[in-house]
């Protein structure tokens, strides 16, 4: 377990910061420091073992990209060291790796060579990665004529499909249409299955948690904490909503992809929005699918008005479904005696791909219901317990 696939001691990388362009050339002529240091990353140190998934979490600035770009080969470290064993292949900014003017098949050729592939492999592997990409004739269309989601596409194909022994990818993923996202959720899963190395960062947390088996927070351009995903996710998800508390800002919610093969119709609560402590609680969901093939499960989430997130019901984890066939789903979420004891409360509701990954529609009920009650309770559940009096000495 000691032979790292991927290995970073000490990094650092420092940017120059200059106010006005000239000042550039002034601190070449003079020899006299003319710019502000500015330090994207300090001290990273981490190993990632062949076969492991590490998630890069962390706000806007907390130095993901540049981390993931210096382990990708494509800028150097300003001080420490890093290695990478065996082919790496990188999804990081769209677009930065392909030649504008080239087509797609001339890209594939030239990402290919660069990722190390002879030219016979190249050859032999095209047809898989236009297979994938599934851009039909605008393959042979030159790279400026693509849309983002289109680029994403390609990008994505070539970095899989040449086997890497590492994959890197940077938020790659948000873009694109929902069935091209499914695929890729797919086939990332086989990849690491298979016992490929992803190093992955992403602002969406289920990814996160799905992919990988330990997270690397970042902050600042420090690692705040590394660790298991089941420890390091819940501690950045309450700084962040410590964050939105003190801001009041809502979090953010994954909305529904383009392209989504059904969405939600209704989602309605049954019981009413005026609940008390041990009342049952009902709520019907609703969509419609066309493909007969198409496969989905429901995930809901109760959180408390202030998102404190209560609990969770996922179907694919409960052994329930997955629901299939071209027709109207009806599906209730039926909780017989509800523990909570006083608040208001709102309901997520997602409806997922049968891999249990992949969201194709959110549906959020806000101040979906209220706890009433008499006498004050103290705390958010009624929990069952009992008294016993023990013998005195």
């Amino acid at each position: 377990m000691h032979n790292p696939v991927v290995s970073a001691h000490s990094l650092s990388k420092t940017y120059r910061v200059f106010n006005r362009p000239l000042d550039r050339l002034i601190e070449a002529l003079v020899r006299r420091s003319r710019h502000t240091p500015f330090h994207a990353l300090s001290d990273i140190s981490f190993e990632v073992q062949r076969g492991e998934g590490l998630g890069i979490i962390g706000e806007n600035g907390a130095g993901k990209s540049t981390l993931l770009k210096i382990l990708a080969g494509v800028t150097a470290p300003s001080s420490g060291s890093m290695s990478v064993a065996g082919p790496v292949a990188s999804i990081l900014e769209l677009g930065s790796a392909f030649h504008q003017e080239f087509t797609g098949r001339q890209n594939i050729l030239l990402n290919a060579a660069m990722l190390g592939l002879s030219r016979d492999d190249v050859i032999e592997r095209s047809p898989r990665i236009i297979e994938f990409s599934e851009l039909g004739d605008f393959i042979d269309q030159p790279i400026k004529t693509y849309s983002t989601g289109m680029v994403m596409r390609l990008g994505f194909a070539i970095a899989t499909q040449v086997d890497p022994d590492v994959l890197i990818i940077d938020e790659a993923l948000s873009v694109g249409d929902g069935y091209f996202q499914q695929k890729c959720m797919t086939h990332l899963r086989k990849y690491v299955d298979g016992g490929g190395t992803l190093l992955i960062c992403s602002h969406a947390m289920y990814y996160i948690s799905a992919f990988c088996s330990r997270a690397l927070w970042m902050k600042n351009g420090h690692i705040e904490a590394l660790g298991p995903v089941e420890q390091v996710v819940p501690q950045y998800e309450a700084f962040l909503q410590a964050k939105t508390d003190r801001s009041d800002e809502k979090p953010e919610i994954i909305e529904a992809p383009a392209g989504s093969p059904t969405r939600l119709n209704q989602v309605q609560l049954l019981t009413g929005d005026a609940i008390k402590n041990g009342d049952p609680l009902e709520l019907e969901i609703t969509w419609t699918a066309e493909d007969p093939k198409a496969a989905f499960h429901i995930v809901v989430g109760l959180n408390r008005h202030d998102e404190v997130e209560v609990a969770s019901f996922l179907s694919h984890r409960d052994g329930v479904g997955p629901w299939s066939g071209a027709a109207e789903h009806v599906v209730r979420l039926q909780i017989p005696s509800l523990p909570l004891v006083k608040g208001r409360f709102k309901l997520y509701i997602f409806l997922l791909a049968e891999d249990g990954l992949h969201i194709h529609d959110t549906r959020i009920l806000e101040d979906a219901f209220t706890v009433a009650y008499e006498d004050y309770p103290f705390g958010v559940v009624s929990v069952d317990h009992r008294w016993v009096e023990g013998r005195t000495k």
